[in-house]
C-alpha cells in the first residue's frame, strides 16, 4: 500500500525487552528497593488491621487473587533472581492473612453474588492469574517481576478508587494505607526505570499508576472529611451515609433477594 503516508516512528532495531538490565551498584539499588519493600508491607499490615476493624477488606479481594498469585508464582514457580525473590516471599506472608481476610469480609463487597459463589470466582482469579503471570515473565524474561508487577499495579491502583466509589464511604480505608501503598508503589516504579532503563514500556506503566494513586489520595481525603472522619486517626468509626462495616453477608438461600434488591456492584476492577 503506497499510497499510504510514511510511518512516523520506526521499530526499535533492538527490542526493548531484550536489554539486559543496567549496572546499578547495591547502595543505588537498596535506596530504591528497599523503602518498594517496606512501603508495601506497611500497606498489608495497616490493610490487615483495618479489615479487622471494620469488617471490609482494605485491598480490593479480587486484586488481592492477583497480588498472591504473582507473588506466589515468582517465588517457587518461576525462575526469579535471589534479592527478588526473598522480597516475594516477605510479601507473600502478609497476602496470606489478606486472603483469608478476604474469603471472610469480600461476600459483603459483592452482595449480587452467594458466597460461595464469590470465593469459586475468587479462586478462579487466583489460578488465571498465576498461569498468566508466569506465562507472560517467561516469555518477556522478566528475571525480577518488573513487567509483569508494573502491569499488575495499574488493576490495582485503579480498583482503589472504584472500591471508594461503589462503598460511598471510607469504611474498610485510611489514609496510612493510602499513603503507604502510594510510596510503595512510587518506589517500585523508580527501581524499575532505574534497573530497566531501556524498557520503555515501564516509563509508561509507572507515571499512570502513580496518578491514579495520587488521585486515590485525594478523592479518599474528601470523603473523609466530608464525613467528619479525622484524616490521621488510627481508630475512628465512619460516621457519613456509605457502606455500613457491618453489611450482612448473604447466604445462598438469600442471595436472589439481595441480588434483587442491591444490583451486582463490585469494588474490583477485575470483577
Amino acid at each position: 500500500m503506497t499510497w499510504l503516508p510514511p510511518f512516523l516512528i520506526p521499530m526499535s532495531e533492538v527490542p526493548p525487552v531484550t536489554v539486559e538490565a543496567a549496572d546499578v551498584s547495591d547502595g543505588l539499588f537498596a535506596a530504591v528497593a528497599g523503602p518498594t519493600a517496606l512501603g508495601w508491607i506497611v500497606t498489608y499490615i495497616l490493610a490487615i488491621r483495618q479489615a479487622r476493624q471494620d469488617g471490609r477488606v482494605a485491598i480490593p479481594a479480587y486484586l488481592i487473587a492477583v497480588n498472591i498469585a504473582w507473588e506466589f508464582s515468582l517465588t517457587f514457580l518461576l525462575e526469579q533472581t535471589p534479592t527478588q525473590r526473598q522480597i516475594n516471599f516477605l510479601w507473600l506472608v502478609f497476602n496470606v492473612f489478606l486472603l483469608a481476610q478476604a474469603l471472610r469480609y469480600g461476600p459483603r463487597d459483592h452482595l449480587g453474588m452467594s458466597p460461595r459463589t464469590f470465593r469459586w470466582t475468587l479462586a478462579g482469579v487466583l489460578v488465571w492469574a498465576a498461569v498468566i503471570v508466569m506465562v507472560g515473565a517467561n516469555e518477556l524474561r522478566d528475571l525480577d517481576g518488573m513487567y509483569t508487577g508494573m502491569i499488575i499495579q495499574v488493576p490495582l491502583s485503579v480498583s482503589f478508587i472504584l472500591m471508594l466509589r461503589r462503598r460511598g464511604s471510607s469504611v474498610g480505608q485510611s489514609m496510612y494505607i493510602a499513603v503507604a501503598k502510594t510510596v510503595g508503589s512510587l518506589f517500585a516504579g523508580l527501581t524499575a526505570v532505574l534497573v530497566h532503563p531501556a524498557h520503555h514500556l515501564l516509563q509508561v506503566l509507572v507515571p499512570t499508576y502513580v496518578i491514579l494513586d495520587i488521585a486515590y489520595v485525594v478523592l479518599l481525603r474528601r470523603v473523609m472529611r466530608r464525613e467528619g472522619r479525622p484524616l490521621w486517626a488510627l481508630r475512628s468509626p465512619v460516621t457519613g451515609t456509605g457502606a455500613s462495616a457491618e453489611a450482612p453477608v448473604p447466604d445462598t438461600a438469600t442471595a436472589p433477594a439481595s441480588r434483587a434488591g442491591l444490583g451486582t456492584r463490585s469494588d474490583d476492577a477485575t470483577a
